[in-house]
């Protein structure tokens, strides 16, 4: 059977996969099954009813990653967002929503973020229902010139892939209209760990960068606003051909593609 990865609003691997739904561990007799080595905060959603209520707000002495895992045993949506002082590396803006259904055991909402040095704040938006809202966040330096790497991305320098990443494709976006459009093939006689980092620069427009294959799809990889960066996205690809398709409209500036193979 072949497996289907969708990337709704993903970074990457490394900057995170905001909003997917992820397997992460194993059902216990606990409905939040929040990681034991994240700090967490509980919101009884029957109190009341509430509108962006700040929960937290932290300051981080470095840039650093932030880890998320919520979960939520009440029926109906909730929205946590996350503001930040200083850029979210990969992010249009300083601030981003995340939905929280009703997520328990092995499911959960679970975006990576990374921060510059400074305050992040969270915030809650519920309506007054019953059942709980859990929030786990796990805060961890990153390394400086890691850090400054995917800072330079993110302002624009597309050519700072990870090392051992070498550029298979690159378009200035101004102007071009495409729709599933085959940018670079890539065919496996075996079993192959591979590596891909993919940027962009664009601020307007629809683009999104597909990777169609055999026995894995990926969609969605990057966007304008919400996930510029993704970067070290890591698989063990099956034997096969895989086409990586590019589909923008009235989108800016450029796009890139990194293997590591």
């Amino acid at each position: 059977m072949k497996k289907i990865v969708v990337i709704i609003l993903g970074l990457s691997l490394l900057i995170g996969v905001p909003l997917m739904i992820l397997d992460v561990i194993g059902q216990t007799k606990d409905v939040f099954t929040i990681p034991s080595n994240y700090d967490k905060v509980i919101v009884d959603l029957s109190e009341e009813s509430r509108t962006e209520k700040l929960l937290f707000e932290h300051e981080l002495k470095v840039p650093s990653k932030v880890d998320f895992f919520m979960q939520s045993d009440a029926s109906g949506e909730k929205t946590i967002k996350v503001k930040s002082e200083s850029d979210i590396v990969g992010l249009a803006y300083q601030e981003i929503d995340f939905s929280v259904g009703t997520y328990t055991g092995n499911t959960a909402t679970s975006p990576s973020l990374i921060m510059g040095a400074g305050s992040y704040s969270v915030y809650l938006t519920s309506e007054n229902t019953d059942g709980r809202i859990a929030i786990g966040y796990r805060e961890t330096p990153m390394d400086p010139e890691e850090y400054d790497r995917l800072l330079k991305v993110h302002k624009g320098e597309l050519n700072n892939p990870p090392k051992h990443y070498v550029e298979i494709f690159s378009s200035d976006l101004t102007g071009r209209i495409s729709k599933d459009e085959v940018v670079y093939t890539l065919s496996l006689s075996t079993p192959t760990n591979i590596g891909f980092s993919i940027y962009t620069s664009a601020e307007q427009g629809n683009l999104s960068v597909d990777i169609i294959g055999q026995s894995s799809n990926y969609y969605g990889l990057v966007h304008p606003e919400r996930f510029r960066i993704c970067d070290q996205l890591e698989t063990t690809l099956q034997p096969g051909k895989y086409q990586f398709k590019l589909t923008c409209e009235h989108a800016n500036g450029q796009v890139s593609i990194f293997l590591k193979q």
